[in-house]
Parts: C-alpha cells; sequence; structure tokens
C-alpha cells in the first residue's frame, strides 16, 4: 500500500526556534491548539520523548512542571512554522513557482516533509491515534496555527491533491503521517539541493525511447491512422480533454504504437510512473498521481502522457455462478475520473490489456479507442525480417515458417531474435536456433509443443488417398482461382471419422489457391472467461480476413454443438457468434468435424459445400499401403506381395489415411523393416484402439 510507504524515514532534528525556549513550532501548536495538557498520558509521553518538553522538567526529580508549562502556553500563544531547513525552503519554492501552490499548502507540504524527516515529531501525531479526514484536518490545522477550513480546502481539491503531490487514504482510518502523506519518491526531490522541472519529470514522468516498429506494422490496424490525425490535432490546438485508449492481449504493440504516434505528431511522449527507489514496481496510485503531476507540468508544450495497465486502477472481483466472469470496481470516484478525463491539458494515452468488465460510464468517457488484434503472419514477418537485419542467413520461405506461429508477438520475435544470436556460433540466427528459442515459450502458453505440428507437403499430397463424398480433386482444381466477390464467402464443411483427410485437405486446398491457412483448434479458442471465446472467434476470423488466408477451424464440434441441447447460456452465445461471423466472412473459411449428427441444424445450412470423408475402399487401402511401405512391395505388380497384402487387408476394416500415417512412423521409430504381416497387424491395432467400427455411427465405406 502506498501509505504504508511513508514509514521510511531517517532521523533529522528541526531547526530550533530562535531566542524563545526550544520548542519545535510544530509541536508547540499542537500543545496550544489541541489542549495537550488535558489529553490522554500516551500523547503527553511522546510529546516528552520529543524533548520539546525539556524545558518545562524538573531537573532534580525529573518530573514534568505542568505548572511552568501553562504559564508558558498562555504567554506565548501559537507560532509560524519554519522551514526545516534554507535549501528545502528553496526547493519549496520552485514547486510552489511551477504548480502554482496557494501559500496554505505549501505549509502543508512543509509540515508533511518534517512528519517524514523527524522520528519525534511523527510519534507526536501518531500518538493522537487514527484518523478520518476530518480528524487529519484538525490536527494539521493546529500544528499550522490556520484555520481549519483552509486545511481542508487543500487536502480535498487543493493544488497539491489534484498535482499529485500529496495522497489522502480516503477509504480507511489511520495515523496521520500515514493518513495523509507525500508522493512516493518527493521526499528525497526536496531535501536534495536544485529542484527543477526536469529532476520532477524525470523522477515521475521519464521520457519514453523511441519506438522501434514502423507504420508498416500497424497496417491491420486502420484505427491508428485516425488516432494519428486527432493526436496531432489535440497537440497543435492544446485541446484540453483528449484521451485515446489503446486495448488489446499482450504483445500486440500497444506501447510501441503510442511511441510512434507521439513522434509523428512532434510530442515528447512521458510515461507515468515507475520503480521506486526501493526498486519495487509503482503502485497504481503512484502511477496516477504521477500522471496528475505530470498534466500539470507538461501541461500547454507539444507533450503527451502515457499511463499504463489502465486496469490496475480498477479493483477485479469474481462474477458469475462459477466465478468465470470478471467484474471491475473503481478505486476512484466516477465523478473524479470523469472529471479527470475531460480537464486534462495534456492529451493522454491510456493502455490496457483489457476493458471486460469496466463499467461503461467510464469507457464512454475516452475521446477514441483503438482495439489491437495479434498481427497476422505478414506483419510478423516483417517484424522478424527488421529484426534480423540486411545481413542474415533465413530465406523467404523459413522467415514465412516462423511467421507462421499465432503466438508469436512483435516483441517476443525481437527477443527471439537476440536470444538466437547467442545460440549461433557466428551470431547469425538460424531457423534452427530461432525455433529452439520460440517453441519451448509456445508451449508453455498452450501446453501443446509446436515442433510435433507436422509440415504440410504439397507434393506429397495424395487426393486420391481419401474416399469423399463427391470429387474433392475436381472441386479443388474449380476453386483454385476462386476470387472474393465482395458478398458471402466461401466456406466448406468437411465431416467424418477422424483420420481420413479432412484436415489435409483443407491445408490442399489452400496451397491450390496460393493461400496460407490461418488454423485454429478448439483449445486454441475456448476461454474460461464469459465472453472470450465470441472474442477468440472474432480475433480468428479478423485475422483471416487481413491476411487473406484460408481460416480452418479444425475439430469444430464443441463450438457448433446444436444448441436444443444447450444448458448454459454461453453455449448458445458461441455457437451465436460463429454463425454470425461465417455470414458475414467474405473469405475462405473450412470446418472439420468428427461429430456431424451433433451439429446445430443452422450451421449446416452456412456451409457453401458439405463433404462426407469416409473410409478407405479395399482398393485405396491397397494402394495406400504399396505408396506408405514400398520398401516391402517392391516387387511386379500382382506379385506374391500384393496378393499377401490385399488378402490381409481385406480383413481389417475402417481404414483410414491416419492410419497408415501413424503404423509409417512407428516403422521408423523402430528402425527396422517389417513383414506385410507385421504392417497389417499394426494396422489393425490402430483402428481397433481408435474403436472406428463403433464410433459415432458412420456408415462404413461401401455401404
Amino acid at each position: 500500500m502506498a501509505a504504508q510507504k511513508r514509514r521510511k524515514t531517517t532521523r533529522t532534528r528541526l531547526d530550533s526556534s530562535g531566542g524563545r525556549p526550544s520548542l519545535p513550532d510544530y509541536v508547540h501548536n499542537l500543545l496550544v491548539n489541541m489542549r495537550l495538557l488535558q489529553a490522554r498520558p500516551s500523547i503527553i509521553e511522546a510529546v516528552a520523548r520529543s524533548d520539546a518538553l525539556r524545558d518545562f522538567v524538573d531537573e532534580d526529580d525529573r518530573k514534568l512542571d505542568f505548572a511552568k508549562m501553562r504559564a508558558y502556553l498562555r504567554a506565548s500563544g501559537p507560532r509560524h512554522p519554519k522551514a526545516v531547513s534554507a535549501k528545502v525552503a528553496a526547493n519549496l519554492d520552485v514547486l510552489q513557482q511551477l504548480l502554482q501552490i496557494p501559500s496554505i499548502e505549501r505549509e502543508v507540504l512543509q509540515l508533511l516533509l518534517a512528519l517524514v524527516e523527524d522520528e519525534a515529531l511523527r510519534e507526536v501525531v501518531d500518538a493522537f491515534g487514527d484518523q478520518t479526514l476530518n480528524g487529519a484536518v484538525k490536527l494539521i490545522a493546529a500544528a499550522l496555527a490556520a484555520p481549519e477550513s483552509q486545511v481542508r480546502g487543500a487536502l480535498t481539491g487543493g493544488r497539491i491533491v489534484t498535482s499529485g503531490l500529496v495522497e489522502v487514504e480516503a477509504r480507511d482510518t489511520y495515523q496521520l503521517s500515514v493518513k495523509v502523506g507525500l508522493k512516493q519518491g518527493l521526499a528525497d526531490l526536496l531535501l536534495c539541493p536544485g529542484l527543477t522541472r526536469e529532476r520532477l519529470l524525470s523522477k515521475f514522468l521519464p521520457e519514453s525511447p523511441p519506438a522501434t516498429l514502423g507504420w508498416d506494422d500497424y497496417e491491420h490496424l486502420p484505427a491508428a491512422r485516425t488516432a494519428r490525425t486527432l493526436l496531432s490535432a489535440a497537440v497543435a490546438r492544446r485541446q484540453r480533454g483528449v484521451n485515446l485508449l489503446l486495448y488489446g492481449r499482450t504483445g500486440t504493440g500497444k506501447t510501441e504504437l503510442a511511441r510512434l504516434l507521439s513522434a509523428e505528431v512532434g510530442a515528447r511522449l512521458y510515461v507515468a510512473g515507475r520503480a521506486d527507489s526501493e526498486g519495487e514496481s509503482a503502485t497504481a496510485s503512484e502511477r496516477l498521481s504521477s500522471l496528475l503531476l505530470g498534466q500539470k507540468l507538461v501541461g500547454g508544450t507539444p507533450a503527451v502522457v502515457l499511463f499504463d495497465e489502465l486496469e490496475d486502477l480498477f479493483v477485479w472481483e469474481p462474477e458469475g455462478l462459477l466465478g468465470h466472469g470478471r467484474r471491475a470496481s473503481q478505486r476512484m470516484s466516477k465523478h473524479w475520473f470523469n472529471e479527470l478525463l475531460e480537464t486534462n491539458p495534456a492529451p493522454t494515452v491510456w493502455i490496457s490489456n483489457s476493458v471486460g468488465g469496466i463499467d461503461s460510464a467510464f469507457l464512454r468517457r475516452f475521446t477514441y479507442a483503438v482495439e489491437f488484434q495479434p498481427p497476422g503472419a505478414r506483419q510478423r514477418a516483417r517484424a522478424l525480417a527488421r529484426h534480423l537485419g540486411a545481413e542474415h542467413a533465413l530465406g523467404p520461405d523459413d522467415i514465412e515458417a516462423i511467421a507462421e506461429r499465432p503466438l508469436s508477438s512483435l516483441a517476443q520475435l525481437g527477443s527471439a531474435v537476440s536470444a538466437a544470436r547467442l545460440l549461433s556460433e557466428d551470431g547469425r540466427p538460424t531457423r534452427k536456433t530461432l525455433e529452439q528459442v520460440l517453441g519451448p515459450i509456445e508451449k508453455l502458453i498452450t501446453g501443446a509443443d509446436p515442433m510435433r505440428r507436422p509440415a504440410f507437403e504439397h507434393n506429397g499430397y495424395r487426393p486420391k488417398a481419401i474416399n469423399p463424398s463427391e470429387d474433392l480433386a475436381a472441386l479443388a482444381d474449380r476453386l483454385a482461382g476462386w476470387k472474393p466477390t465482395g458478398g458471402p464467402g466461401l466456406s466448406l464443411c468437411l465431416y467424418g471419422p477422424p483420420g481420413t483427410g479432412k484436415s489435409e485437405f483443407a491445408r490442399y486446398l489452400a496451397s491450390r489457391m496460393g493461400r496460407r491457412v490461418v488454423c485454429r483448434s478448439a483449445s486454441d479458442l475456448l476461454s474460461m472467461w464469459v465472453g472470450g471465446t465470441e472474442q477468440n472467434l472474432a480475433q480468428a476470423f479478423r485475422e483471416a480476413e487481413g491476411e487473406e488466408a484460408l481460416l480452418l477451424f479444425d475439430e469444430i464440434d464443441s463450438l457448433l454443438r446444436d444448441r436444443r441441447g444447450a444448458v448454459r447460456s454461453w453455449e448458445v452465445s458461441q455457437v451465436n457468434e460463429l454463425l454470425q461471423q461465417l455470414e458475414a466472412f467474405s473469405g475462405v473459411v473450412v470446418c472439420t468435424t468428427n461429430l456431424w449428427t451433433d451439429l446445430d441444424a443452422a450451421a449446416l445450412r452456412r456451409f457453401v459445400f458439405k463433404v462426407e470423408f469416409r473410409y478407405l475402399r479395399p482398393e485405396q487401402a491397397l494402394e495406400l499401403f504399396a505408396a506408405s511401405f514400398a520398401e516391402v512391395m517392391a516387387r511386379p505388380v500382382d506379385s506374391e506381395a500384393e496378393r499377401e497384402a490385399r488378402g490381409r487387408l481385406e480383413a481389417v476394416k475402417d481404414l483410414a489415411p491416419g492410419d497408415f500415417a501413424a503404423v509409417r512412423r512407428q516403422a521408423r521409430a523402430l528402425g527396422e523393416k517389417l513383414s506385410i504381416e507385421e504392417l497389417v497387424d499394426r494396422l489393425g491395432h490402430e483402428v481397433a484402439v481408435r474403436g472406428a467400427s463403433a464410433a459415432i455411427g458412420f456408415r462404413r465405406a461401401g455401404e
């Protein structure tokens, strides 16, 4: 908690009050104005420990002489507190001039600084116990010998509060030194000579480094150019109340765009909040106070202020029966936050990874918003090439293959290149070293090993090795030249048992059409958060549209189940979202499913082509066996080997191309030549393991 950090201190004695008894001014005023002689003993003991009462202690019996003290207080009255030192007074002068701070508020600052520096004084005021805001006002007014109304105004809406110099804990009661305190780190600046505007900015609003990305990296975000035009006009006209919200997933380039926008409009970008003197990350309240201070220091100049992680200003709580949703409650009042967004003198860029659950009353106050989507393969390839530099060992195919990884952010690619340079002997990254770096991170995030993904080989694909309900080779020929017409796009639903070649045909079709594949499985799309799956679906369609890619939804069963069997509202909303996206999509989308009979009827009507993939016919099984295991079939046609294979294969029903691929991998793993009998036995085992004969009600080949 920010307030608790204020307890860090070093002991420094206050200046004495000159020729009068050495009773420090603040303690003197508390004695006069708070009737301390009638207070509880703990307060008197704290005052005594401060040495403030040493002139009223009898040297013989070491007891407090109350009569002498009463006479002194009646005769002296309140004092005007002096500054801690000349250097502090000079720094307070600078701060007062920079922020136009009224005199009473300067006095409050001086008292709060004294509380940080003087342990004995802090013990005195804390001896009064926990304080409400009203109690804190009374105590400070007494110490300053100032009207309570002026102190209350300073702590509730004064310049020291609206500038972020003073923080008031509003929700709980604390001792005074914690209830009201200086912004973390401000005391250090005030106690060092030579305070300047530049030192304040360097401490609390460091200038952001230049952008490393260019406008080409944001060509998939048309809204970014609108933001640039808006920000340029706001800076030029010194327009107040301009706030841009950049939101979206981490690693999508939000901070980089803020840097790029500021440079484009000729403004400096200042970041609200940095690590404190202990190396700890600044809290949300500390960053917010830095924002307030920055607005006062840079307002009216060509400057932009950046506030990252907007969501930290809210308290997040679980919502819903299972707690999968999230609801935000604000740490500040709506009125205060709305006033901040309406009056900030310097344009402000706010960044958030997620705005879900934040009250729309807050969100509608932003001037403009840019939603960030993960960059497509084209943007990732361009960023990777830039990070690699002019001289590198990767070819275009290597760069494109690495850029296909959907989880590789622009920043992650840059980090991977740096790491790959360390792994390469000559300092030049290779595809192997880059995949060594990127693979484990992707596995960490998804749980799946990307290195195990089979690569599609166009030349090795065998259209005749599948058994579809229509001639797919002819269909691929006719669709190879398909172009968007401005109306609904091209959609195919490929259904049938697992391993029958559905996904491979989708990749083959994409190759024939000259399109890359944006592939999403259920694990990529399903989210534990309410609404998260719908957002992931929409993002997949946007990426495919922006890349002009074929969008492949592999095993779409869980997302297109019949809504009549739904028991939860989100099950219906997921189907609705996918159907709406299918209806509006103008590109090419292919969905594969093993559970055709479970799909929603409305979904089936959305697909232009619906093709069943069946188990292999006997002659197809024999042909694929010969192609897959040529080492045991390298004999003339109609040889004894072929007759043996044919006879054995006829006994194995429901074979699929995937079974042959699995056995081929087994043969390679064993590293030895298997006989026809052994190979067929293994094929039969694959069929038995997946329970194909009894699975999901598909009819067998030839039925």
